[in-house]
């Protein structure tokens, strides 16, 4: 397999983008990437994120391309959970990212970063989140009480949460 074959495989997974950490670990190298850059094979949006060029665009692309220029740790933060997954209409203008790390980087307007730890983070669609339960339990300044309600009983409907988890969160967000 060519390395180039290594990079879209990487990028299938995760809506066409890849990092320079993850191409590393697959074998390939630094000028590599810069010589693919060049000739419009792949795309570099943000400092150790590429993207191949060829790639259909996705409507969570903005999501992905915050959680993987934030690094390594990062995962998806309440509002833009919702937003993501399609449980309620969010604003799309900011996108919420958590690490536990400090970022020095800009990462472009739109994007803001919340420093603190996450219990358990899962993968959806290749993108790294908080746990739906969480994201609307995190969501409580930026979302109605009315609008988590709705996205409690979208996840779920669409099998984010399971009925104890479901019946928990309404009696608090009802209280």
């Amino acid at each position: 397999m060519s390395h180039f074959d290594e990079i879209q495989f990487l990028g299938s997974d995760c809506h066409g983008y890849f990092t320079s950490a993850s191409a590393r670990c697959a074998g390939v190298k630094s000028c590599e990437l810069d010589r693919w850059t060049k000739n419009g094979r792949i795309e570099n949006p943000a400092r150790g994120v590429y993207r191949i060029a060829n790639y259909p665009p996705s409507a969570v692309e903005p999501y992905v391309l915050a959680v993987l220029a934030v690094g390594r740790d990062a995962a998806l933060y309440g509002e833009s959970v919702l937003g993501v997954l399609n449980l309620v209409p969010t604003n799309p203008s900011w996108i919420y990212v958590v690490t536990p790390r400090r970022i020095r980087r800009k990462l472009g307007e739109g994007v803001k970063v919340i420093r603190e730890r996450l219990g358990e983070i899962e993968v959806r669609d290749g993108i790294p989140m908080q746990r739906v339960v969480d994201a609307i339990r995190s969501a409580k300044g930026n979302v109605l009480k009315d609008r988590r309600l709705l996205a409690a009983k979208e996840g779920l409907r669409q099998g984010y949460m399971d009925a104890t988890e479901y019946e928990k969160l309404s009696k608090e967000l009802k209280n």
